[in-house]
């Protein structure tokens, strides 16, 4: 009897490595978005530690989720299906929690996972138990090791929901993590868990979510990096500059990069090397003939110089 269950649980694993990584990998990011669930995680970043507490509920493919802070500032994100609006007690909280955007995790991987297949390669790590959960890590790792950090996901054996994200750079040091540390599937019972509580209130748009290829009229960027495609162009006036400046935003469905470009000289006494910022994010300009370029991503310092080095902006 022993024996036989032995053989069942030794062939779960093998199960599941039947169905390909990449397969594994695309049901881990719909259940990001989609399962139903109640749930406490943390995020972890440059050596501060958040927690929230997550409800999220589906009927009829709509889904609804509230999360809320438990520590930092106090702040509420309500996701309706795309849209996402953001709730505080009183408005200097909205104020800085719209600031400090909540990253929707446990939806850290994109709609379609083989638009990765370009920049990255997937593969199983050892299997591990996080909130008292079975999962399997997968493990995202850049073609190009120094120019894109790293990604691993353990995914919850049962509902393929990542329970753990871990970014790393090259070296394998942490970036940034989220991890659930109590989760339960289905629903909430109370559908007030689901609504809002605090008064002040502000819309933040729309998910991120597939969308075509975007144009920007009158310009052609060349040189960017392989795997990234243009997500949102907007050309807008900023304080303290005299031009109105142009703005890229690319992804390669984990990191995404800002490209703003805008006529005139560099300042003397600009720093051409990459200024590091919060959660692996970086700044690095360069002139370039008439132009100055500006790039802001979250890539390691070697992606946003070899970013900035091969990026041109051509008039049509």
């Amino acid at each position: 009897m022993h024996k036989f269950a032995g053989c069942l649980l030794l062939g779960l694993p093998l199960l599941a490595a039947a169905e390909s990584d990449w397969d594994l990998l695309q049901k881990a990011a719909q259940a990001g978005r989609h399962q139903a669930l109640s749930g406490i995680y943390t995020h972890n970043v440059d050596d501060e530690l958040e927690t929230f507490r997550l409800y999220r509920a589906q009927d009829g493919g709509s889904v609804r989720e509230r999360r809320e802070s438990v520590d930092g500032v106090p702040r509420e994100l309500v996701r309706n299906d795309n849209e996402l609006t953001c709730y505080a007690p009183d408005p200097k909280a909205l104020s800085v929690a719209r600031e400090n955007a909540i990253k929707l995790f446990p939806a850290v991987l994109p709609e379609r996972t083989q638009e990765l297949k370009a920049a990255y390669t997937v593969v199983r790590g050892k299997l591990d138990r996080v909130a008292k959960r079975d999962c399997q890590w997968l493990l995202l790792n850049p073609k190009e090791a120094t120019l894109r950090y790293g990604l691993k996901v353990c995914v919850d054996t049962a509902s393929a929901l990542p329970l753990k994200a871990v970014t790393h750079d090259a070296k394998g040091a942490l970036i940034e993590q989220f991890a659930f540390s109590d989760l339960t599937l289905g629903a909430p019972k109370d559908a007030g868990l689901l609504r809002p509580h605090f008064k002040y209130s502000l819309a933040l748009g729309t998910v991120s979510v597939t969308q075509p290829d975007v144009q920007a009229p009158g310009l052609d960027v060349r040189g960017v990096p392989s795997g990234f495609r243009l997500l949102r162009y907007v050309s807008r006036h900023l304080p303290g500059h005299d031009y109105p400046v142009s703005h890229f935003v690319y992804s390669d469905g984990l990191a995404k990069f800002s490209l703003f470009v805008e006529p005139g000289r560099a300042e003397s006494n600009m720093n051409p090397s990459v200024i590091g910022g919060p959660g692996g994010l970086g700044v690095i300009s360069r002139q370039v003939g008439d132009q100055v370029l500006t790039v802001v991503g979250d890539l390691p310092e070697p992606g946003l110089e070899s970013a900035i080095a091969t990026l041109r902006v051509i008039k049509k």
